[in-house]
């Protein structure tokens, strides 16, 4: 037997802001804002704890970012979900994540996730409950089995033997962002450290001391985004296999298209051959092209005579003529790639501090 809750609230926590580390990153240095799919990541936390059934969500950002954050959230949410914003003050004083979120939550079964990673499979599919049909206290999702083996989670007499001899206590190592609290255990919380750092596991291994019911599951397609580009491409490929939609091309516009392909209406695409999945964005301009699959087009994107596949183009951006294609690319926002005929003949880069260009 499977036994699942009706989740009907989630937190998403939004983490402190990453180090720099490409133009790439476009206008914000906010790791949840990063654009996949056309959409900042924190917006596709929405969609996914939504489909999981939760009608009212908090936010809880740090205040550096919280402005932000509530923009994006405004811009590109999904419609019908409820969305309150709580404010985060972990690096400022004493501000208390946890509680603010407790009284949100009160007595409802929930969800809490990073606003920087996605689970890209459907939550609840991915929590497999007890035969005997009682559901847990906690879920707590970890990104291998591995780690899962390392992280399990024991009753408060087997811990308290472990760490008397030396085994180290749960860490965050390995732990995926996603964590399945059942009805009243949220408000039941009181660990200072797990309640000021919202620390999954280590709200788990609490209620785990406490002798409440909790399992650790993996998670086999979690997604983090650290600042690494590559992320942002995995992301960006996991959001766009589970798209669906068809474009159909128009009478006389010379352009052919397969597969899942999701065209803003104010988009323009001429003389073009796109392969799905890929998503192209409002006032995007493609003419003379090929876009190839995971292929994520921003707004205001201009890309003519050029071939790029597996790859996302922010907003702003223009790609042309480039004589070659362009795979797992990221082309930041308002950057121009282009080909430069003119003599004499060289390459020529305008290459800033962390960035990376491969020449092939």
């Amino acid at each position: 037997m499977r036994l699942v809750y009706v989740l009907v609230k989630g937190v998403i926590v939004v983490p402190d802001s990453t180090r720099a580390t490409g133009p790439w990153l476009g206008v914000t240095r906010t790791p949840s804002l990063q654009r996949v799919a056309n959409r900042p990541i924190v917006c596709h936390v929405l969609d996914a704890l939504a489909d999981a059934g939760a009608v009212e969500i908090a936010v809880a950002a740090p205040p550096e970012v919280a402005a932000e954050v509530i923009r994006c959230v405004e811009s590109d949410g999904p419609p019908g979900v409820t969305v309150h914003h709580l404010l985060d003050e972990r690096r400022g004083g004493r501000g208390d994540a946890l509680r603010e979120a407790a009284e949100f939550v009160a007595d409802a079964p929930c969800i809490l996730h990073r606003a920087d990673g996605l689970l890209c499979e459907p939550i609840l599919t991915t929590i497999e409950q007890p035969e005997h049909g009682v559901a847990r206290d906690a879920t707590l999702l970890v990104n291998n089995t591995r780690r899962s083996a390392m992280l399990r989670l024991v009753a408060t007499k087997q811990v308290e033997d472990e760490h008397e001899n030396g085994a180290p206590a749960l860490g965050a190592s390995g732990v995926a962002g996603a964590c399945i609290l059942g009805p009243g255990v949220m408000s039941g919380l009181s660990a200072p450290h797990a309640m000021q750092l919202l620390d999954f596991a280590a709200i788990t291994e609490q209620l785990a001391r406490g002798g409440a019911s909790t399992q650790v599951q993996v998670a086999r397609r979690w997604h983090h985004f650290a600042g690494d580009a590559h992320d942002l491409l995995d992301m960006n490929r996991a959001i766009l296999d589970a798209l669906d939609c068809e474009a159909l091309p128009g009478p006389g516009d010379g352009n052919h298209f397969e597969g899942n392909i999701a065209i803003h209406p104010s988009a323009r695409v001429i003389a073009s051959v796109i392969i799905g999945p890929a998503v192209i964005g409002a006032d995007a301009s493609i003419s003379d092209s090929y876009i190839g699959p995971h292929t994520s087009i921003g707004e205001h994107v201009r890309i003519e005579g050029a071939e790029l596949e597996r790859s996302i183009v922010l907003a702003g951006a223009s790609v042309l003529h480039v004589g070659s294609r362009l795979v797992t690319s990221i082309v930041g926002r308002n950057a121009r790639v282009f080909r430069d005929l003119s003599m004499p003949r060289a390459l020529r880069l305008q290459v800033g501090e962390g960035d990376e260009v491969a020449l092939c």
